[in-house]
């Protein structure tokens, strides 16, 4: 009987020790096979930004990731919005670029008085001519334009300005951070993008993945910057 008894208790210590090593190496199985589908659909995310305006608003695009047995099906799909609408930090920048025709856009921003953010905006025309403009949300007894139109719900202020065909805007919030939207007259190119990637193994694991994109801004430094290919004459 204590022979039978010993045989017991060593026959379910070393069942349980090859069930849980048998659950170890599955789980270890899972987690590489979740991590290759998750690499595969940040794969498609790359993919997107590769080629972003040329794909924008085609449906979905699908590319494969690895080979035969290992081979991860990827769909993606990049959207586009003709509106550009964020949070901007002091001192960042919103960029907005204007497409072959000119438009007028509606700049929105601000929350309440007397914290809401001054906004600098420089346009850079297409034969390189710069304007710019200040424009306050509250009345803060400096050079710039005060702006007394409300904007839509959830904007303290709103202000338009037209501006010629392939042009580029760009507007950076001062004195404190502010909430942006910019929308055209319907001639806007996309402002941003919208990816969305999925991927799906042979053994049916899946991963997605969303991605939002705007136009790339340069830093604001670069507003006070002077170009030229050869020789700059005051």
């Amino acid at each position: 009987m204590i022979v039978l008894l010993v045989v017991a208790v060593a026959l379910g210590f070393g069942l349980s020790i090859i069930s849980q090593s048998v659950t170890d190496t599955e789980i270890a199985g899972h987690s590489e096979e979740s991590a290759r589908v998750f690499n595969a659909a940040e794969a498609g995310i790359e993919s997107a930004l590769g080629n972003i305006s040329a794909i924008v608003g085609l449906g979905q695009q699908t590319i494969p990731v690895g080979e035969d047995e290992n081979r991860i099906d990827v769909n993606y799909e990049v959207t586009g919005q003709d509106f550009l609408e964020g949070d901007y930090s002091e001192n960042d920048i919103a960029t907005v670029v204007l497409g072959t025709l000119p438009d007028t856009l509606t700049i929105e921003w601000g929350e309440s008085c007397p914290l809401a953010a001054s906004l600098l905006i420089t346009v850079i025309k297409s034969d390189n001519q710069i304007e710019r403009y200040g424009w306050n949300a509250c009345d803060l007894a400096n050079d710039f334009t005060n702006v007394s139109d409300p904007g839509s719900v959830g904007y303290l202020r709103q202000k338009t300005l037209i501006v010629g065909a392939n042009a580029l805007v760009k507007i950076r919030p001062i004195y404190n951070q502010a909430n942006i939207r910019v929308t055209g007259t319907g001639n806007l190119p996309p402002q941003a993008y919208g990816i969305d990637s999925r991927a799906q193994s042979l053994t049916l694991e899946a991963k997605a993945i969303q991605v939002d994109r705007t136009e790339p801004a340069t830093p604001s430094i670069f507003d006070y910057v002077l170009f030229s290919g050869t020789t700059i004459v005051k």
